[in-house]
């Protein structure tokens, strides 16, 4: 395949945006980026399609020999909340369009992340007669059903709804979000194989806990809490500070994300601290780049991920890989990843729960070992190479079906 050139779309977000920095910014980021660059590794050529939000970007970043991000411009030069972005993105795909035409570029698949992506490139592989592949990353339907409370845009189910029945293919980070596209959503089972997420595990690797301590100034002895991640309600940061509340262990809670300075969620976070009495021992680090995550997850005894769901739980995953057990919410990807009672511990998505197990685990010492033993093992089925590989796999599958209708 080393002529196949792909055209991923990331419209909401950009993969060079820091995880965790805005509310936008997060996993999906760190896959898209990742993926690419493996498979650039496996000799296929990557334009990675995002809107440009800032004069001060360049056109055309070259993340590496095969990779290339480029911006493209649809309304404003400026952020603009997701929601309102479905207006401006038959714009996006005519200036794709334009590109193409002026760099005399030739696609064979459009690969699409999340629906507002997924809506940009339909009319791409259209008019590009393509195959058109698609990973939703998160699906409306389902974060409704994970919190009834949370209301999502009927113009979004709708259009999700379209692209499950237009698409050429779909890809599930696991066998239960495969399911639910199919009984739910109206997948075709032949429409939709599971690749997991990918960990980069060179990077995430255990670091000693005495050493990860000392480097983020961090008290040796005292027991460390971690969250990271969007500060976002759905991820849940307020459920593990009204969990230390409830906690008999006083353990320091780190909670990462957000921005350092007039971050309205941490103000937030802050002041639900101060009302439940535990604000000097819940510290706020505005969101990390990659390569200090894994000081963070070693620094920790524990991870704690109470988000209402999650399709994969990255960093469940890469907590995983640090060597440090996670508590996490019994929901979504996460009861894949996390490996009850072997690498951490499934429970409700409540504060009390989460108290409860995190005070059971940082007070067994011999528990804790166990589980620290079994982490990284458990995640090394989700290097890059290995779901690079599939994903090429599936590639040229769809190539082959493509090639097979044409001949016919």
């Amino acid at each position: 395949m080393s002529a196949v050139s792909i055209a991923m779309l990331s419209v909401h977000t950009s993969p060079l945006d820091k995880p965790g920095s805005s509310k936008d910014a997060g996993g999906m980021n760190v896959y898209i980026r990742a993926l690419a660059q493996a498979l650039s590794q496996r000799d296929l050529n990557i334009d990675i399609f995002t809107r440009r939000t800032s004069t001060e970007l360049p056109s055309v970043v070259q993340l590496s020999p095969n990779v290339r991000v480029i911006h493209i411009e649809a309304g404003p030069v400026a952020p603009v909340q997701k929601n309102e972005l479905f207006r401006y993105l038959p714009e996006f795909a005519q200036h794709i369009e334009s590109y193409r035409k002026q760099e005399q570029k030739k696609y064979d698949i459009v690969h699409s992340h999340y629906w507002l992506s997924g809506v940009a490139a339909m009319p791409l592989a259209e008019l590009w007669d393509v195959p058109h592949l698609i990973m939703f990353h998160t699906l409306a339907r389902l974060k409704m059903m994970a919190n009834p409370a949370a209301e999502e845009p009927a113009l979004r189910l709708d259009m999700e709804q379209r692209l499950v029945h237009k698409v050429s293919h779909i890809i599930a980070a696991t066998p239960e979000e495969r399911s639910l596209l199919i009984r739910y959503c109206g997948a075709a089972p032949q429409q939709v194989s599971v690749i997991p997420c990918g960990v980069d595990l060179e990077l995430f690797t255990p670091i000693e806990q005495p050493n990860a301590r000392k480097q983020l100034h961090l008290p040796v002895d005292q027991p460390v809490v971690l969250f990271a991640g969007r500060l976002d309600s759905f991820k849940g940061p307020d459920v593990v500070v009204r969990a230390a509340a409830l906690m008999e262990e006083e353990p320091l809670v780190l909670i990462v994300g957000g921005k350092a300075q007039h971050d309205r969620e941490v103000q937030e976070l802050q002041e639900l601290a101060q009302q439940l009495g535990v604000q000097k021992r819940v510290r706020f680090l505005e969101a990390q780049p990659q390569q200090r995550l894994p000081l963070l997850y070693s620094a920790a005894d524990v991870t704690v991920v109470p988000s209402y769901h999650e399709t994969f739980g990255l960093v469940a995953v890469e907590s995983l890989a640090c060597g440090t057990p996670v508590v996490a919410t019994r929901a979504g990807g996460l009861m894949t990843v996390v490996q009850h009672g072997e690498t951490g511990f499934l429970v409700p998505r409540c504060p009390g729960f989460f108290a409860e197990r995190l005070d059971a685990t940082l007070r067994d010492p011999a528990l804790l070992a166990r589980l620290k033993a079994a982490t990284r093992p458990s995640v090394m089925q989700f290097s890059w190479y290995r779901v690079a590989q599939r994903v090429q796999m599936l590639y040229e599958d769809l190539l082959a079906r493509t090639e097979y209708l044409v001949a016919q």
